[in-house]
């Protein structure tokens, strides 16, 4: 099988969660298919010429043409699309109809529902627009204003009324059971959309380098994007009670802000590690007694969660999105996520009772290992593929 898979993305060195998954699906497809991974940059533009760049949402020529190229050189029997608004435009899936080939698309996150992309408004998780197109989000001006909320909502609007969308795309791949029960609430197929977890590289996390035995571990560790939706005001709140190694991993527009307020109440235990590499995460998650997942928006499939309890490290999350399926597996332990005593409670639990810890490390880690082990996942998605071609 020849696979084609393109995903949208506004830079090609800063690496996403997205574009994460791409490539480990694409290690794992090209054990036994022919595999191409097209990376289209988004174009930006500045002064006067900025208003192109809100209008490429709608309609883009240049990516059209991208993805007719694509299929013109390399000839693939599917299209496996990621993420499609707002970087890609619907004229992709357009070059892939013109040209009659199945589409997949996987949904990472809510863009088809959300004009925000993340169900989040005001400082708190906001699902009122699953059911319509996104309306209320333009009156309410959500992500960053209404112009570029009105030019979402219309091209969710006719995307989805006028059937355009599901006419093009063959299967949706959601990444959780909370992203497809969305999905169809919204009206999308039921029949079309499959859940498909993100994959877990298995064989990395038994690596020596990973296995931290319990009497060495401490502290609490947070990796993300540093930002309020992700819970920063959690963070500030779990620094002030919490007086154990905190590792913060990662980089936001919250960031500063944080520095400054440790620096300002001389929270010395804090370890500030900026952006680093995936490995290098890896290696802080497996020594610590927790890692925290506070995030305040809608999250689809926490890379960070399932691979903490890949890690045999437990997880203190919010119970929004996908975040209660995957912990309560046994991994750890869903709050509330406007209930920050409770975080604190839990935490402290877990760090006055390892062996409480580490027993819930050893189930999250067994119920990673059992279902979401990436050559599992991968095989579930050839299945989507083989399922699509076979009804074309």
């Amino acid at each position: 099988m020849r696979i084609l898979i393109i995903q949208g993305t506004i830079s090609l060195e800063y690496p996403s969660g997205e574009l994460s998954v791409i490539s480990s699906e694409k290690s794992q497809l090209e054990k036994r298919h022919t595999v191409q991974v097209d990376l289209i940059k988004a174009k930006t533009y500045s002064g006067a010429l900025l208003i192109l760049s809100v209008f490429n949402i709608l309609w883009s020529w240049r990516n059209y043409r991208k993805v007719v190229r694509s299929i013109e050189e390399f000839k693939p029997d599917i299209i496996h699309f990621h993420t499609i608004t707002p970087y890609l435009s619907i004229s992709t899936l357009m070059a892939a109809k013109k040209n009659k080939i199945p589409v997949v698309q996987t949904l990472h996150n809510e863009r088809w529902l959300c004009v925000e992309g993340g169900f989040y408004r005001n400082g708190k998780y906001c699902d009122d627009c699953v059911g319509s197109y996104g309306w209320k989000g333009v009156l309410r001006g959500c992500g960053r204003g209404r112009l570029p909320a009105f030019l979402l909502f219309l091209v969710n609007f006719y995307a989805r009324f006028s059937g355009q969308l599901f006419g093009m795309v063959g299967r949706f791949v959601a990444v959780s059971s909370f992203v497809r029960n969305k999905h169809i609430q919204s009206r999308f197929p039921e029949d079309r959309v499959v859940v498909n977890n993100n994959g877990i590289d298995i064989d990395q996390m038994r690596r020596a380098e990973y296995i931290k035995p319990w009497t060495d571990r401490s502290g609490v560790a947070f990796a993300g994007r540093v930002s309020v939706a992700k819970g920063s005001d959690v963070l500030k709140y779990l620094i002030s009670t919490i007086h154990q190694p905190f590792h913060i991993i990662g980089n936001g527009p919250e960031l500063l802000n944080l520095r400054y307020f440790c620096q300002k109440n001389r929270y010395e235990n804090v370890i500030f590690w900026g952006k680093q590499s995936r490995e290098k995460t890896l290696k802080i998650l497996s020594g610590v007694i927790c890692t925290v997942v506070p995030s305040q928006c809608g999250e689809t499939f926490s890379m960070v969660a399932a691979e903490s309890m890949a890690l045999g490290t437990p997880v203190v999350a919010s119970n929004l999105g996908g975040l209660s399926d995957l912990v309560d597996s046994g991994g750890g332990i869903v709050i509330n996520p406007r209930k920050f005593d409770q975080f604190s409670d839990a935490i402290l639990r877990y760090v006055k009772h390892p062996s409480i810890a580490e027993e819930a490390g050893q189930k999250g880690q067994k119920y990673v290992f059992k279902y979401l082990s990436i050559e599992s996942r991968g095989d579930a998605l050839v299945q989507i593929y083989d399922d699509l071609l076979n009804h074309s």
